[in-house]
């Protein structure tokens, strides 16, 4: 143990010649936590959801976003030089990592104003090197609305077609940009969409899904509607069904799930809805989600499965045709369901009354029962949780937890 603390201690250094940690993947089993992310005041990251959550993991680094910065540390929470955001800039949300091995990230800065023109603002999709943190390059664009950086939230919905879409947004304004990311330039913007993820259409094609509110109202609470975008010209392909504080998260390569609350009438209340949809927006499957207010919270496992989970209730469907694989709580087996965490290449993470537990994300069988801790990120190497004597919206911060198996 002590061997592989020590090499943990050194991911991500500038010495090439100290061989990385045994990969496991999925981990089954974590040590206990060799160091920490967000704790503090000097943070700037509250809460503890784990969708909200501005880090990456990227091999045996975590990269990440606080106060306007960009981190890069290793296992034990110490920061690697390399990634720095341009003077000026103000980065914020997760990080994404791109197919050839870049790190990218949004920022946003003040367009300064002259005479009688009010500053404005401008949002930059920057691009680094994962290996070394360099930087690769950069595309901006100005947005036609204006507030203070540190106010407005950026995010980085994922690459497709050679394209990557960030997205800025406030409580009542949203605009997404599209990013040719080999010319570093940008090849459309989209006012009034906030783009949540991109989906893979064909053999060169994509779409961006997200959703679409009027300016000045409030996504949370006002009607919106589910848009795809083509992902290379912008243009909308589709809009679909309107919902108050819809989600579209992405359930496969080329499945999303879009989640929300139906609008209430004079003859029924608000409900959850939950459906899964394909590039073109086309209904694959609507799970049940009975009476609830709100759609369980949907986690793709970046291999065949998506799980599904709320406070009492967690499910899986595979990952390209959305068909049910299994469901907890299961009264004839005597089996709880398991709080989710996250999902990682066919193992579901998360908490029961004993503690944490890692479920088979084919089967839902208990895989480990004592994994050693519930992480909200994974990879092969690390996984990113929770502080357990952290208070949510405190600076409680974040623990890194080594993978030993």
């Amino acid at each position: 143990m002590i061997v592989l603390l020590a090499l943990l201690a050194g991911c991500g250094a500038t010495d090439d010649t100290a061989a990385p940690p045994p990969a496991h993947d999925p981990p089954t089993g974590f040590a206990a936590p060799t160091g920490s992310l967000f704790g503090g005041s000097g943070t700037r990251v509250f809460g503890r959801d784990a969708d909200e959550l501005p880090a990456a993991l990227v091999g045996t680094a975590v990269w990440a976003t606080d106060g306007g910065r960009v981190l890069r540390v290793d296992s034990t929470g110490t920061g690697i030089p390399g990634p720095a955001a341009p003077p000026g800039r103000h980065a914020a949300g997760r990080p994404v990592l791109t197919p050839d091995g870049g790190v990218l990230v949004g920022a946003a800065s003040v367009v300064p104003g002259a005479g009688t023109t009010p500053p404005g603002l401008s949002v930059e999709l920057l691009t680094f090197d994962a290996a070394t943190g360099a930087t690769r390059g950069s595309a901006q664009a100005v947005l036609p609305w204006a507030d203070r950086p540190p106010a407005v939230a950026l995010r980085v919905a994922g690459v497709v077609a050679g394209v990557a879409v960030l997205t800025a947004s406030t409580d009542t304004r949203r605009t997404a940009v599209g990013v040719d990311l080999a010319a570093q330039r940008v090849l459309w913007t989209a006012d009034g969409v906030a783009v949540d993820t991109l989906l893979a259409d064909g053999p060169a094609g994509g779409t961006a899904l997200g959703v679409a509110t009027a300016p000045g109202a409030s996504r949370a609470y006002a009607d919106s509607a589910v848009v795809g975008l083509d992902a290379v010209t912008g243009l909308r392909r589709f809009a679909g069904e309107v919902l108050r504080d819809p989600e579209v998260t992405a359930a496969g390569p080329a499945l999303a799930v879009v989640s929300g609350r139906t609008a209430a009438t004079a003859l029924s209340a608000p409900t959850a809805t939950l459906r899964f949809v394909d590039a073109r927006g086309a209904t694959v499957r609507t799970a049940d989600v009975g009476r609830a207010y709100t759609s369980p919270r949907c986690v793709w496992d970046e291999a065949a499965t998506t799980v599904c989970g709320g406070d009492t209730r967690v499910f899986a469907v595979d990952a390209t045709t959305a068909a049910p694989l299994w469901e907890l709580p299961d009264p004839g087996a005597n089996r709880v369901a398991p709080r989710m965490t996250t999902a990682w290449h066919g193992a579901v993470y998360g908490t029961t009354v004993n503690g944490p537990v890692v479920l088979d994300g084919r089967t839902g069988a208990d895989r480990d029962t004592r994994p050693g801790a519930a992480p909200v990120l994974v990879n092969a190497y690390l996984g990113l949780g929770a502080e357990a004597g952290g208070v949510a919206g405190f600076g409680g911060g974040a623990v890194i937890t080594p993978a030993i198996r």
